[in-house]
């Protein structure tokens, strides 16, 4: 039996799209104060509260809505 997944809730998915709309404007890879965990630590977390862990997988499912995960070269293959 394959595991259907579940959808998400409306306040998940909005809360998703804050914390995207909150990277998009702060931001840049060029600079370390502003890398994505600093972004979270300042910006992010006092004002949604949710943790790192639950910041990372939202950005985990953005990256997926945005086209999917690229195939690691350096991941083993089964076959």
């Amino acid at each position: 039996m394959a595991k259907r997944r579940h959808p998400k809730h409306i306040s998940t998915k909005l809360s998703a799209d804050r914390v995207k709309d909150i990277i998009r404007e702060n931001y840049d890879p060029e600079r370390r104060d502003k890398c994505k965990l600093a972004v979270y630590r300042i910006k992010i977390k006092p004002l949604t509260g949710i943790s790192e862990r639950t910041f990372w997988r939202y950005l985990n499912e953005i990256e997926l809505e945005a086209g999917g995960l690229v195939d690691d070269p350096n991941q083993l293959k089964l076959f």
